[in-house]
């Protein structure tokens, strides 16, 4: 008898230590359910982040290409036809006070054509981007600054990613020429193991830590979002010799 109660007694112990392993199982299979679920939704979430930026730098790319065209098109026709009159009116009439006008008109119709260039590059759809990037270093260069090419041995880029890595190395540029007070700028692009490397520096104050730790500065942010759009990883430094650099890697197999 004493033993048959001993037998029930460990049957009952085993059954509610099973009992126990099951809830355990199931709560730790519902929970590792439950944090599948979250990633697959997080993944969602990141794609479509993703397909919103690239959505809206493509809107803004057609946005500025339109600006570009009417600038260049409309303004920059009217301009030119009230200059071309105003040239007919000052040598027909002798009128010698219209010489600023004519000055002012020049300089209006230099600054129209360089940023509808700038809105819609041209050079870059016609000739790439070497040539794209010498003509604006070419710009940008002057007594106080020069900016030059080291090394180039471009991948092949689709035309909207090729758009992309000209937009940012612009925002480089214009980061150097507003924020950097620097004397020279240099980029070099080497392709290695089936990826495109941008290296570019230049020799100005460098960035500030703040900005490289949490890359808010809106210059960088505009980098690192463009970056982002063409699968591209990019790092933000301040060499030990001066001056701030930035590394750009992109999968070179993506058109």
């Amino acid at each position: 008898m004493e033993s048959k109660v001993i037998l029930l007694v460990i049957i009952g112990t085993i059954g509610v230590m099973l009992m126990a392993f099951s809830v355990v199982f199931f709560v730790l299979l519902y929970r590792r359910k439950v944090l599948e679920n979250q990633l697959d939704m997080q993944e969602v979430k990141t794609k479509h982040q993703q397909e919103m930026l690239n959505a809206t730098l493509k809107s803004q790319e057609s946005e500025r290409n339109r600006l570009g065209t009417e600038l260049h098109d409309s303004v920059g026709a009217m301009l030119s036809s009230i200059k071309l009159n105003l040239q007919v009116t000052k040598k027909r009439e002798g009128v010698v006070s219209l010489e600023p006008i004519l000055g002012h008109l020049d300089e209006t119709i230099s600054q129209v054509r360089t940023i509808s260039h700038q809105m819609m590059p041209i050079i870059l759809k016609k000739y790439g981007l070497k040539h794209a990037v010498e003509d604006l270093f070419e710009k940008v260069s002057s007594d106080e600054i020069t900016a030059s090419i080291s090394e180039w041995e471009e991948s092949k880029l689709d035309e909207e990613n090729t758009l992309m890595l000209f937009r940012i190395i612009q925002e480089l540029v214009n980061n150097s020429l507003k924020h950097a007070q620097a004397n020279n700028i240099t980029l070099g692009i080497t392709t290695q193991e089936g990826k495109m490397h941008l290296c570019y520096q230049d020799d100005g104050i460098g960035f500030p830590e703040g900005v490289i730790k949490n890359s808010d500065g809106m210059g960088l942010l505009n980098i690192k979002n463009r970056a982002q759009a063409i699968h591209a990883s990019v790092d933000f430094s301040n060499p030990e010799t001066g001056g701030a650099k930035v590394d750009l890697v992109i999968d070179a197999s993506i058109d």
